[in-house]
C-alpha cells in the first residue's frame, strides 16, 4: 500500500474573461411586511437554535400572496441559507414561484438566479472559481443575461439582513408561520414518497423531503458522489483539498472487521470486495463497490468498530479522509455530518444485507428489518436472556442533528410508555446505542391493513365491523389519555393472525394537555387522510383523528382512497368542495357513524368511539 497526501482543489471551468457582475436586485423588499416577517423568523431561529423556518409552509400560510411577495421571501431565504452554508439552488425557489405566477414568473426567477450568483461569489475565497458555464448550463434561458453580467460589471456584496431596520409601522410582532422539521440541504414537498410512516409500502400520500443536487465540475470526484453532491461546490473544494491519495495492491485489506474507524474511503478506480463473517464464523461476500462509491462512513459517524472487511480486487486507488480531518471539517461545517448521516440512513434498513443484522445492542440481537420510513427503521430482534421476540424502532440517523425530530421520537416513547391497551402496540423499554435512539416494542406478527386490502381486496361488512370496532376502542383509549394520534391510516394499523387489531406508530402523536409552542402551526401527517383543519396547520384535537378514521374506513370498504388528488393544492380544493360520501354495503347506523366522522366542520364530528354500532 502506498499512501500520499493530496492537496489540490478541483480546477474551475469558469470563463477566463468572466468578471464580477452586478445583478439588478432591489433591496427594497427588506422593508416589505411579508419579507420582514420571514426575516424575523430567521433571526429567531438563529438566536434560539430552533429549526430553520420552512419557506414552503410560510408561503402557504400567507393569504393571497403575490408573485413579487413570494420572490421577496425567497430572496430572504436565499441570503440566510447561503450565509449558514445550507444554500438551496435557485431552481428550488423558481419552482415555488411558478406555483403562483405560472409563465409570468420569468423576470422574478432571473432575480433569484442572479442573487444566488452574487451570494456564491461573495462567499468564495476565489470569486472567479464560480463558473459562468455552470450557471448557463443550469439556466440556458438566462444565458444572455448571465454572460452580460459576468462580462460587464461587478457583483455587489449582498446587504446584511441582520442589520436591516424596518420602519416603525412595521415593528409590530409578527405571527410565526407553520414550520416542519427540516434536515439535509434542500426541502421540497413531494406527495409521491413516504417520510412520516413506518409501512413497508408507500401509499403515495405523505410529505417528504427531496434533495436537488448542485451542479458540480465534472472533474470533482466528490461532486459526482451521491451524498457529497448535495454540498455547495465551494465547500467540496475544501474537503477535496484535505483528501489523501492511497493505492492498494490486489488482495490487500483496506480495513478489517473490528478495526477502529480511522477514516472514510472514496474509490477512484478499481473494485473493493466487502466481506463479513456469518454467525458460524464463515466469511461471506456481501457486495462489491467500484469507482465513485463511499465506504467507511458508518464507523466514522457512529464511533463503532468496522463491521466488515474491505479487500482490494486488483489494484485500487482511493481518496482517504482521516477521522481527525473529518472531525475538524465537520466542526467548521456541520452540514458535512448531516449529509453523511443521510448516507448512513440509506444503508441501514435496506432490503438486502443490513449492517445491523446479527448485531447485539443492549441485550437485544437484531434478526432482520421489518420496515423503513423517513423517521425510523423497525427491526425484528430477540432478547438474549429470555429469547422474547421484540420490535426495535431506531430513529433514523439522517435526523440525528434534527432537534425537533429527536423531540418527536422521545415524545412518542413517553406517550406509549404509559399505554396499556390490547389494541395498541405495547412499549417494553428504550435505550441509546449506535449513536441513535431505540424504542423496544412488543412484536406483532401480522399485516398492516393497507396490505390486507391490497392483497385480498375490500373487507366485507362483517370483517370491517370486527376490525373497526377494535380500532375505535384503541383510539378512544388514546383520546382518554389526552393524546391525538394525528396519523390514523391503514398502514398504521396491524392485523395479527388471530384477528387482533394493533394501532401503531405514535410518532406524530400530540398530548393535548401540553403547551408546546414548537408544535403550534405544524403540519404533520398524511395529507390524503388529514382533516381540513389539520392540513391548514390549525391546532388540532381528537376530532382530527375522527376524520382520518373515516378516510380509513372508506379505504377498507372500497379498496380506494377517499381523497384521490395527488397535490396539496388538489387536496385543498377537494376540502373546499367537500361532500360527505355515501357508504354502501354496511348497516345504516354504521354508515351514519362514518359519515359523521367525515363532516367538514369539526364541531359536527360528534361520535362516541366506544359505541361504534357495528
Amino acid at each position: 500500500m502506498s499512501k500520499t497526501s493530496h492537496s489540490t482543489a478541483p480546477t474551475s471551468q469558469s470563463d477566463a474573461a468572466a468578471e464580477r457582475a452586478s445583478p439588478p436586485i432591489d433591496h427594497g423588499f427588506l422593508l416589505r411586511p411579508v419579507a420582514v416577517e420571514f426575516h424575523r423568523l430567521w433571526q429567531k431561529s438563529n438566536a434560539s437554535g430552533q429549526p430553520r423556518p420552512d419557506i414552503f409552509a410560510f408561503v402557504r400560510s400567507q393569504n393571497e400572496i403575490t408573485g413579487p411577495q413570494c420572490r421577496d421571501v425567497c430572496l430572504v431565504d436565499q441570503f440566510h441559507r447561503w450565509k449558514s452554508e445550507m444554500g438551496l439552488p435557485a431552481e428550488t425557489y423558481c419552482r415555488l414561484l411558478r406555483n403562483f405566477c405560472g409563465d409570468k414568473s420569468q423576470d422574478l426567477e432571473l432575480e433569484l438566479v442572479l442573487h444566488e450568483l452574487s451570494l456564491r461569489r461573495a462567499a468564495a475565497a476565489s470569486p472567479e472559481a464560480i463558473s459562468v458555464d455552470d450557471f448557463c448550463a443550469r439556466f440556458p434561458g438566462f444565458r444572455p443575461h448571465l454572460l452580460r453580467c459576468f462580462a460587464d460589471a461587478d457583483l455587489e456584496a449582498t446587504r446584511a439582513l441582520d442589520q436591516t431596520r424596518p420602519p416603525d409601522e412595521m415593528s409590530q410582532t409578527f405571527s410565526v408561520a407553520a414550520t416542519q422539521p427540516r434536515t439535509g440541504v434542500v426541502p421540497q414537498i413531494d406527495l409521491d414518497a413516504t417520510t412520516l410512516e413506518m409501512s413497508e409500502v408507500d401509499d403515495g400520500s405523505s410529505l417528504t423531503l427531496v434533495s436537488d443536487h448542485f451542479q458540480h465540475n465534472a472533474s470533482s470526484l466528490l461532486g459526482n458522489c451521491g451524498p457529497f453532491s448535495k454540498l455547495p461546490p465551494i465547500l467540496l473544494q475544501e474537503i477535496e483539498s484535505n483528501l489523501e491519495n492511497v493505492v492498494y495492491e490486489p488482495g490487500e485489506y483496506l480495513t478489517r472487521e473490528g478495526d477502529p474507524g480511522d477514516g472514510l474511503f472514496v474509490i477512484q478506480s478499481g473494485e473493493v470486495e466487502i466481506r463479513a463473517r456469518s454467525e458460524s464464523g464463515e466469511p461471506r461476500v456481501l457486495a462489491t463497490s467500484g469507482s465513485g462509491e463511499i465506504l467507511g462512513e458508518m464507523a466514522l459517524l457512529t464511533e463503532a468498530p468496522r463491521t466488515a472487511d474491505l479487500i482490494a480486487v486488483g489494484s485500487v486507488s482511493v481518496k482517504f479522509l482521516p477521522v481527525a480531518v473529518f472531525e475538524n471539517l465537520a466542526g467548521k461545517y456541520p452540514v458535512i455530518s448531516r449529509v453523511l448521516t443521510q448516507l448512513l440512513a440509506e444503508r441501514l434498513g435496506q432490503r438486502g444485507h443490513d449492517a445491523l443484522a446479527g448485531k447485539t445492542l443492549d441485550r437485544f440481537r437484531i434478526v432482520r428489518r421489518l420496515g423503513k420510513g423517513g423517521m425510523a427503521i423497525v427491526y425484528a430482534a430477540e432478547h438474549l436472556d429470555t429469547e422474547l421476540p421484540v420490535a426495535l424502532k431506531m430513529m433514523s440517523h439522517r435526523l440525528v442533528y434534527d432537534l425537533n425530530a429527536l423531540k418527536l421520537f422521545q415524545r412518542e416513547a413517553r406517550i406509549i410508555e404509559g399505554f396499556d391497551h390490547p389494541n395498541i402496540v405495547r412499549m417494553l423499554g428504550r435505550f441509546k446505542a449506535f449513536r441513535s435512539f431505540f424504542i423496544v416494542m412488543e412484536y406483532c406478527d401480522g399485516t398492516p391493513l393497507d396490505k390486507v386490502v391490497r392483497k385480498s381486496g375490500p373487507l366485507s361488512a362483517e370483517q370491517f365491523c370486527l376490525v373497526f370496532r377494535q380500532l375505535c376502542d384503541a383510539l378512544a383509549y388514546a383520546h382518554d389519555q389526552n393524546v391525538v394520534h394525528r396519523d390514523i391510516k391503514p398502514s398504521n394499523v396491524m392485523l395479527t393472525e388471530e384477528g387482533t387489531v394493533k394501532l401503531m406508530d405514535f410518532g406524530l402523536a400530540n398530548p393535548l394537555d401540553t403547551n408546546d409552542e414548537s408544535q403550534s402551526g405544524v403540519i404533520a401527517g398524511t395529507p390524503r387522510y388529514m382533516a381540513p383543519e389539520q392540513l391548514r396547520g390549525d391546532d388540532v384535537d381528537t376530532r382530527a383523528d375522527l376524520f382520518s378514521l373515516g378516510c380509513t374506513a372508506w379505504k377498507l370498504l372500497t379498496g380506494s382512497d377517499l381523497v384521490t388528488q395527488r397535490s396539496l393544492v388538489g387536496i385543498e380544493k377537494c376540502h373546499t368542495n367537500w361532500q360527505v360520501p355515501t357508504f354502501k354495503n354496511v348497516p345504516g347506523n354504521v354508515a351514519t357513524f362514518l359519515q359523521t366522522c367525515l363532516t367538514f366542520d369539526r364541531e359536527d364530528r360528534e361520535v362516541d368511539l366506544r359505541s361504534f354500532p357495528g
